[in-house]
């Protein structure tokens, strides 16, 4: 799935949390249940691990937990840039066979 929104100037942790949002609303329309999610921003794991639905002061995390509420049995895992290289290598040999 391909992602595209415009946020205007906002920090990079509040873009990752606007991607991860978005893939739940998305989750959520489709009636799916159960959720990985995958981030290279360990600062973000931990935000949506630590914080609980009502007592985080980001309304994204709010927004966040209240979807995964919805969601079913859900995990967070942080995953290093250098296995986005290596997926991102990955998928581009991939696309290149295709064509």
């Amino acid at each position: 799935m391909g992602y595209n929104r415009y946020l205007g100037k906002c920090s990079i942790f509040d873009a990752e949390l606007w991607g991860i949002l978005d893939g739940l609303a998305f989750i959520h329309n489709m009636r799916r249940e159960g959720v990985l999610m995958q981030t290279d921003s360990l600062e973000v794991v931990q935000a949506i691990q630590d914080s609980s639905f009502s007592s985080s002061n980001s309304a994204l995390i709010r927004r966040i937990h209240h979807l995964l509420l919805n969601a079913g049995p859900w995990m967070i895992q942080h995953c290093p840039r250098v296995c986005n290289k290596i997926v991102d290598c990955l998928a581009k040999m991939a696309f290149d066979i295709i064509q």
